[in-house]
């Protein structure tokens, strides 16, 4: 509806009637087979939920509620107005909402979004049939419910019911998110049809598996959807034209108004999803606003429990319970050792057990922590939030990932249990340094009939890679001392191994591990390979190659450059045999670009980058900034300067001896390979991360240039 000055009065029953009698008129002759089930207005904000006729006697619980954000945070310029209702055995719930305008005032829209979230309340029908689907929404299984617990929310949703209590949740209105880029450069592009490019740029964007700014960083609505945008922006233009904004303001173009849906947990298995997508588009005939509207088209799932057969099923289920003595839970568990063997580095491996239900009753199982000797089946009703100071981490170790984690079987029913291992750098440091180990004991606990002890064991190898590097350059001996023996006959192998003096000397200032690749590309021969840092290498080599940097064995020429390094004539020297020569240098070159990729490698799996993370806003920063560059430098800690400073020196030689045709391409790769270098910690939420991407190979730019 219009915003004008007096549009500050919440409930306007004139305005409402004229739109509900606008939108049946549309309809034209088939008006009267429909009815309106429901609306709510606020200010400007108009929901209407219209209905044919034919399905009014299946559509019950309607309930209807509005929150405003505006001024003070309560006004109702700006909030939220949403109805939700039951149609057969499944539940919908519609919001529309104006959140906070302007492009600067993204923390604030999301603000607003987890305000009405949280405000958004209705009425909870008690339905002994339906019981099991509060069960599925809370303590965990429906990630906006998730939201507003972590957010604070206490309620009993045995009596109140979110607006994510709902099988189909559909949020639409304007968001007010913009596009971070400014006036001019997006109507160029709009000029030349990038679509694609603006929306990297969009501030709350969905767009198949890439997620938008602010949803990928978990700030708003992660918990939604959204359509394939393939229209224009729908703000701002000139009332009654289709010509963007040429006031003096000149609002730069941008897709304000959204349709969003929760997401199902079943998106992966078209069949089983909540709702499908069929249209999604912009009304750019509409001319009386300076908004374009927005419109979709959705097919749902309903469900619809068949009570007669419901009631039959649960008679049976009754006299078979009575008729039997036994009322013990029984369960067998197929197996309970979970042995992974060994275990590499970033390596996924997974392995499953079987728990099967052989008694007449129900079962019903859950990993408990081994610190609690407290029996949460005890009472009658199963309430998983009852040891809330039971965390997962106490129950399940860091590195593992076991699901289900708790569950019911009936009678003759198995379940598969799936436990995912990995060690990535952030939990590899401790396995590493030998002072943790895969060997777990979990307890699987059956209500009433007692605990199953699930062994866990597996054998880490370790790496230098994921191991601080602190930790590294204080290392007199390998990470793993086992030494590395390649495959073929030692005597054939002719080592690339340094002094006795080289190696205590670089000991002191970095770790020997990155001494080590580097020492082997830096050499004039090595950096004029016309394909250095634009190609990848071999996966056997670089599997070679960080075998030797956990053992510290010697680097094998004949195995990188396929070549015997006591030949009189370099594997780069011209050859009489021009095939053998090309292939000669083929080899050469597939050992230097597996070098490269074990060295990038190594520094994006440092828990703590080469520039610290709490140094991460003075990185991006020193981009633009000589000061900022300075501070930086002068603070950094000690290992990390001299780390900086030896890459940066390789790279610098690297450009240098870099052939002309290729130098400039060199140079983009190289400031795209390392900017991993920088990182920033991991509860930051990046505003722009296509923006950080640019700063941080800047910063890389820069280094070369300094």
């Amino acid at each position: 509806m219009e915003t004008n000055t007096e549009a500050y009065i919440r409930y306007d029953p004139t305005k409402e009637t004229a739109w509900v009698n606008a939108v049946f008129a549309a309809f034209g002759e088939k008006k009267s087979s429909y009815y309106k089930v429901a609306s709510q207005q606020l200010v400007t904000m108009l929901l209407i939920v219209i209905a044919k006729k034919e399905h009014s006697q299946d559509i019950c619980e309607v309930e209807t509620n509005y929150t405003g954000v505006g001024l003070m945070n309560m006004m109702g310029n700006k909030g939220g107005v949403a109805v939700r209702l039951r149609y057969h055995d499944s539940y919908f719930c519609f919001i529309t909402s104006h959140l906070a305008a302007f492009v600067d005032k993204v923390e604030k829209r999301n603000q607003d979004f987890t305000s009405i979230a949280k405000r958004l309340v209705f009425r909870n029908y008690p339905d002994d049939i339906l019981a099991y689907l509060n069960f599925s929404w809370n303590s965990g299984g429906d990630e906006g419910v998730s939201f507003l617990e972590s957010n604070g929310v206490s309620r009993k949703w045995t009596k109140d019911a979110s607006i994510f209590h709902a099988d189909h949740l559909i949020w639409l209105g304007d968001l007010n998110y913009r596009v971070n880029l400014s006036e001019a450069e997006i109507k160029m592009r709009l000029q030349q049809g990038e679509l694609d490019y603006l929306l990297e740029y969009d501030q709350a964007r969905t767009q198949e598996i890439s997620l938008s700014i602010e949803r990928q960083a978990g700030r708003t609505f992660s918990m939604f959807d959204e359509g394939r945008i393939e229209f224009t922006p729908t703000y701002k233009f000139d009332a009654g034209t289709n010509q963007y904004d040429t006031s003096e303001k000149r609002r730069a173009p941008s897709w304000t108004d959204r349709i969003l849906w929760k997401k199902s947990e079943n998106e992966d298995k078209p069949s089983k999803k909540r709702q499908n997508l069929l249209s999604y588009d912009s009304c750019m005939k509409m001319m009386t606003s300076d908004h374009k509207p927005v419109r979709a088209l959705f097919e749902t799932n309903v469900r619809k429990i068949n009570h007669q057969k419901l009631a039959l099923t649960k008679d049976k289920l009754i006299k078979r319970l009575v008729a039997t003595k036994d009322q013990t839970p029984k369960a067998t568990l197929v197996n309970s050792f979970v042995k992974f063997g060994d275990v590499q580095f970033m390596e996924f491996k997974e392995r499953s057990i079987v728990l099967e239900n052989t008694g007449l009753v129900l079962v019903t199982f859950r990993f408990k922590s081994k610190l609690s000797d407290i029996d949460e089946y005890d009472n009658s009703e199963f309430d998983q939030n009852k040891n809330a100071d039971q965390t997962s981490e106490e129950i399940i170790p860091s590195w593992l990932t076991v699901h289900p984690t708790s569950g019911v079987l009936g009678p003759g029913e198995k379940v598969v249990i799936q436990f995912e291992l990995m060690i990535d750098p952030s939990i590899s440091a401790p396995f590493n340094k030998r002072e943790k180990d895969i060997d777990e004991v979990l307890v699987l606990r059956i209500k009433g009939g007692g605990d199953y002890f699930v062994i866990v064991e597996g054998k880490y190898q370790p790496t230098c890679f994921g191991v601080p590097l602190e930790d590294l350059a204080s290392m007199p001996v390998p990470v793993n001392p086992i030494r590395y023996i390649p495959l073929q006959d030692s005597k054939n192998h002719t080592p690339v191994e340094p002094s006795v003096g080289d190696r205590q000397a670089q000991q002191v200032n970095l770790p020997k591990e990155l001494w080590k690749v580097l020492n082997f590309l830096w050499n004039k021969n090595m950096l004029s390979i016309e394909s250095l840092f634009l190609e990848h290498g071999d996966r056997v080599i670089c599997h070679y190659i960080r075998q030797c940097m956990d053992t510290d064995s010697p680097f094998d020429s004949d195995i990188l450059l396929g070549k015997d390094i006591k030949d009189e004539k370099p594997a780069s020297s011209i050859s009489e045999d021009s095939s053998e020569n090309e292939e000669s240098l083929e080899k050469e070159a597939l050992g230097a670009n597996s070098m490269v990729d074990v060295l990038v490698a190594f520094l994006e799996c440092l828990p703590e980058p080469v520039i610290p993370t709490n140094m991460y806003k003075l990185a991006l920063e020193a981009a633009d900034s000589p000061e900022a560059m300075a501070i930086l430098i002068a603070t950094i800690p000690r290992i990390h300067l001299n780390v900086l400073h030896y890459i940066n020196d390789f790279l610098r030689d690297a450009m240098k001896y870099a052939p002309e045709s290729c130098k400039e391409y060199r140079r983009q790769r190289i400031v795209e390979l390392f900017s991993g270098m920088i990182r920033p910690p991991v509860d930051f939420k990046e505003r722009n991360p296509a923006l950080a991407r640019e700063k941080r190979e800047k910063f890389v730019g820069q280094l070369l240039r300094t």
